[in-house]
C-alpha cells in the first residue's frame, strides 16, 4: 500500500484488532468444546493414538513438564501472561452470564413479580402473569430489568469466580481442597460478589416491580413507574439516599450460604465421577485424566444448583420484598429476619416459597452454563504456562 508524506493518515485501530485476535481463539474455543464430545487435551486428555507404547511414552513426557504431538514430537511450551489469563477468566464468565440471563430473562421478571407483596394479595399464577405483562406492555415487558443484567453480569461472574478461585488457592496449602475449601471459597465468593454488584440488582428488582403506565401484569401495585434506568438511580439516590441501593445485601448475604452449597456439591459430584472415570482408564491401559465430557459438567452444576437453591430459597423472597419501595413513606419489611417473620405470619409457608419454581427453570440452567463455561476456559488454560514462571 502507497504512503504519501504529508496527507492526513487515518487513525489505526490496533487496539480493536487485538482484543479481537486475542478474544477470537477463546470464544472459537468454547463454542467448539460445548457441542463437542472430544476431551480437551490442555487438561491432560490425550489424543488419540494409535498404540499402547506411544500413548505411555506421552504421558512420561508430559509429566516431565514436555508438551507432545500426537506423533510423539515435543512441541514448545505455551505461555501466557498472567494479566492475560485473568483476563480470559473474567471474559469468560462474564459472556457466559450474559448469554443465559437474556434467555431467562422473561422467567426472572415473572419470578420477581410472584415474590413480591402485590402478587401475594393478587394472587396470580406466573402464567397469567406472563399474559398480563405482555398484554399490558408486550414483549419488551418481558425484558425489563435486564439492561442492568447485562451491565452487571460481568462484574459479578467475574468477581464471583475471581474470589473463589484467589481463596482457594489462598487457602489449600492449610485445608487442602476438601469440603472445607470449597465452603470457604463459596463463601468468599458470594460475600465479594453481592457487596460490589448489590446496587445493580436493587435497581434491577425495582424496574421489574415498578408499573408502566399504571397498568402491568399484576395490577394495583401503588408504585409510581419511573421513566428509566437512569430515572430510577436518581429517585432512589433522592428518596432513599445511597443506602437505598443496598436494601437486600443482608439477604444476599445469606445468600452465599446457597453458593456455598452449590460449590460442595459440584466439587464434591465432580472428585466423585472424576475417580470412577480414571479406575476406568487405568483398566483399559490409559492415563489418569483431570477432566470430565462435557454433560457431566453440564448435569453436575444443574443438579448442585437445584439443591442448593430449594434449600435455601426464602431468602430470594425476602430479598425482593426488602426492595420494595415504600407505601406512604412506611417499608412495610426490614431486616431479612424480620421480614421472613412478617411472610411466614401473614401468608404462610407459601409466601415463603413464592415463584420457587419459575425461580428454578431460570437459574438452574443459567447456572449450568456458567459453570460449563468456567470448566472450558479452565481447560483451556491449563495448557498454558505462566510467561516468566517454572
Amino acid at each position: 500500500m502507497l504512503s504519501f508524506t504529508g496527507m492526513a493518515q487515518p487513525r489505526r485501530r490496533r487496539p480493536r484488532s487485538r482484543v479481537v485476535a486475542a478474544v477470537l481463539p477463546l470464544v472459537v474455543f468454547i463454542a467448539t468444546s460445548m457441542f463437542s464430545g472430544t476431551a480437551s487435551a490442555a487438561r491432560g486428555d490425550p489424543q488419540p493414538l494409535p498404540a499402547a507404547g506411544t500413548r505411555r511414552k506421552c504421558a512420561v513426557m508430559a509429566a516431565e513438564g514436555s508438551a507432545v504431538s500426537p506423533g510423539g514430537a515435543t512441541a514448545a511450551p505455551k505461555t501466557m501472561t498472567a494479566g492475560r489469563m485473568q483476563f480470559f477468566n473474567l471474559l469468560a464468565g462474564g459472556v457466559s452470564g450474559s448469554v443465559a440471563s437474556t434467555l431467562t430473562a422473561p422467567l426472572d421478571v415473572i419470578k420477581t413479580q410472584l415474590q413480591s407483596s402485590v402478587s401475594a394479595a393478587a394472587s396470580g399464577g406466573p402464567l397469567s402473569i406472563g399474559r398480563g405483562i405482555l398484554r399490558s406492555e408486550g414483549i419488551s415487558g418481558l425484558f425489563r430489568g435486564l439492561p442492568p443484567t447485562l451491565v452487571g453480569i460481568i462484574p459479578s461472574r467475574s468477581t464471583y469466580f475471581w474470589a473463589y478461585e484467589t481463596t482457594k488457592r489462598s487457602i489449600r496449602p492449610h485445608v487442602g481442597d476438601g469440603t472445607v475449601n470449597a465452603l470457604v471459597s463459596g463463601l468468599s465468593a458470594g460475600l465479594v460478589g453481592n457487596t460490589v454488584t448489590n446496587p445493580i440488582w436493587m435497581v434491577k428488582t425495582r424496574m421489574q416491580l415498578m408499573t408502566a403506565g399504571g397498568a402491568t401484569g399484576i395490577a394495583g401495585s401503588g408504585n409510581t413507574a419511573y421513566t428509566g434506568y437512569l430515572d430510577a438511580i436518581r429517585t432512589i439516590k433522592r428518596e432513599e439516599g445511597l443506602g437505598g441501593f443496598y436494601r437486600g445485601i443482608s439477604a444476599s448475604y445469606w445468600g452465599c450460604i446457597e453458593g456455598s452449597i452449590q460449590f460442595v456439591l459440584y466439587e464434591r459430584i465432580k472428585r466423585s465421577l472424576l475417580v470412577r472415570e480414571n479406575a476406568r482408564r487405568s483398566a483399559g491401559d490409559l492415563p489418569p485424566t483431570q477432566s470430565l465430557p462435557k454433560a457431566v459438567y453440564f448435569s453436575s452444576a444443574a443438579f448442585a444448583k437445584c439443591v442448593a437453591t430449594v434449600a435455601t430459597y426464602p431468602h430470594e423472597v425476602a430479598r425482593t420484598r426488602m426492595r420494595e419501595r415504600a407505601r406512604e413513606g412506611v417499608f412495610k419489611y426490614s431486616g431479612m429476619w424480620g421480614t421472613l417473620a412478617t411472610i411466614g405470619r401473614e401468608e404462610g409457608r407459601a409466601g415463603l416459597y413464592a415463584g420457587m419454581g419459575t425461580h428454578v427453570l431460570r437459574v438452574v440452567p443459567n447456572s449450568a452454563i456458567m459453570f460449563l463455561t468456567y470448566e472450558i476456559v479452565n481447560s483451556w488454560l491449563q495448557g498454558f504456562s505462566v510467561a516468566g514462571e517454572r
